[in-house]
């Protein structure tokens, strides 16, 4: 019985750089996850509470409500705010990693959006936590956010593909 051996070709290589990227990725979300649930006292108790605090206060049309915490929850709002701006570190590592294997300017544009999106979230959920905005307040720059986020990275590729290529 013969075993064919073959070298991997340049687009599987890539591909597993790819792939070990996103399993890095992954792997540091969980272990700030961890780390978080670590050093933030109580805060299991602190999150169920907040699931708990969920009333239907706010009327947007007749009979139509949203819900919203009844109470101010800082711990786990700071909480959050660490886990992004330490996801947003995570993903320089990634843009820097993703730059020097030259991989494509669409997965590079990726990361610089997720960028501006956990930085932003980071800050926004620091401003709730000391009461400079409200939850609603929370929730529409999260929308801004996600929208920035997509339009930086659209603009990057367009910007990309308009450039002129050197022959």
């Amino acid at each position: 019985m013969a075993v064919e051996v073959r070298s991997m070709t340049w687009h599987e290589r890539r591909h597993g750089k790819e792939d070990a990227l996103s399993l890095a990725s992954f792997g540091f979300f969980l272990v700030i996850i961890g780390v978080i649930w670590i050093i933030t006292p109580n805060l299991p108790q602190k999150i169920i509470d907040f699931f708990n605090d969920f009333k239907r206060t706010r009327e947007i049309f007749p009979k139509v409500f949203l819900p919203t915490p009844a109470h101010s929850h800082p711990v786990v709002y700071m909480a959050v705010a660490r886990f992004c701006f330490a996801f947003g570190l995570f993903q320089i590592f990634i843009l820097v990693l993703r730059l020097a294997f030259r991989e494509s300017m669409a997965r590079i544009a990726g990361t610089i959006s997720s960028m501006v999106f956990w930085f932003g979230a980071g800050f926004v959920s620091n401003a709730l936590s000391v009461g400079t905005i409200g939850w609603f307040g929370f929730l529409g720059w999260l929308i801004v956010l996600i929208g920035l986020s997509l339009v930086i990275r659209s603009l990057m590729i367009l910007s990309f593909e308009l450039m002129p290529r050197k022959q």
